[in-house]
């Protein structure tokens, strides 16, 4: 698959330990008033106990799935939009946001014209609901995220509106698919960071297995130990794609003690590049082409990879981790 994407931006200062604290208050502020104010009423007798319990139960969080690359040109937003539509197609509720600070052009992949970005979000002009378009192939875009990496520069009350409007979409989706800037620049990082799986891309030319890598030690740099996946793009055969993943594994472990699981490979297929020139997903233009047909297997393997013991596991959604992942850029 292919794109045309580039490394991102530098983007703002790093987040001080005190704005970084901050967030993090804010992040768990509205479910920890809830739970709250749930136990206050059983103890009133608004409500029976058991109800209160049920009530205060973690809320269910869409999964987090960032898509990264070490290098532009190896289809990491094509297979970012097309997992969104493979998602999407097997029933899930699925929302994708456009994190590619330097060049965000998921929009162009699915041919939408955005009137708004996030950006009209952290400035208050719109709202989360009024910036996300539907998409070809049943999910939801979110475009240009770069706003969420300024809500440190924002006052409480507007940064609040918008982390409360984000974290409605970990609570009403089911999958939370992040296209990430390609490189390892810090904003890029910290939004694959904070992803509970991260989807590597890469091509079999050796440029890109080497900036794959990259990447990958700059995640475990970061404190990233669990979720690695990588996916194998325009590969002449399936063989070639696990050769790939074999050697940057060998390596992986040897070097960072860390384990990369093989997601597939995408096989080099013509409908692809005639998917982007018409402006659509290969899964809604060619859904029997055999780029469609392995990102379709794709996706049963990232859902099956999942967290132990369901969504409901999860300790952080997203955006929290994201929060802390931004104060260490």
């Amino acid at each position: 698959m292919h794109d045309r994407s580039t490394s991102g931006a530098s983007g703002p200062e790093p987040l001080s330990a005190d704005q970084a604290d901050r967030l993090r208050r804010l992040v768990a502020a509205p479910r920890g008033q809830q739970v709250a104010e749930q136990a206050s009423m059983a103890h009133a007798g608004s409500v029976s106990p058991e109800k209160a319990r049920e009530r205060a139960r973690p809320v269910r969080l869409a999964r987090a799935i960032a898509v990264s690359s070490g290098k532009g040109g190896v289809g990491k937003t094509n297979l970012a939009v097309n997992l969104a539509v493979s998602f999407a197609q097997g029933g899930q509720r699925v929302v994708l946001l456009d994190a590619d600070l330097g060049l965000a052009n998921a929009d162009v992949l699915c041919g939408i014209t955005p009137r708004a970005t996030l950006e009209d979000v952290v400035t208050g002009d719109r709202t989360i609901e009024e910036v996300m378009v539907h998409a070809p192939g049943g999910f939801r875009l979110v475009p240009g995220a770069s706003g969420v990496s300024r809500l440190a520069d924002m006052g409480q009350l507007q940064r609040r509106s918008v982390l409360e409007q984000l974290m409605a979409l970990e609570r009403t989706n089911d999958v939370l698919i992040v296209d990430t800037g390609a490189g390892i620049g810090a904003n890029s990082m910290a939004f694959a960071a904070a992803a509970h799986t991260i989807v590597g891309a890469t091509t079999p030319e050796p440029t890109a297995i080497a900036d794959a890598y990259g990447a990958i030690k700059t995640l475990v740099a970061r404190g990233v130990r669990d979720g690695l996946q990588l996916v194998v793009n325009m590969a002449m055969s399936e063989d070639e794609g696990r050769s790939v993943h074999a050697r940057m594994d060998r390596v992986a472990r040897a070097f960072l003690s860390v384990r990369i699981d093989y997601a597939g490979s995408i096989p080099h297929d013509v409908a692809v590049p005639m998917a982007v020139r018409r402006r659509e997903p290969v899964l809604v233009g060619a859904p029997s082409a055999p780029a469609s047909r392995a990102i379709r297997q794709l996706s049963r393997v990232l859902a099956g990879e999942g967290v132990p013991g369901g969504v409901e596991s999860r300790r952080e959604g997203f955006l929290s981790r994201l929060v802390g992942f931004l104060a260490q850029r």
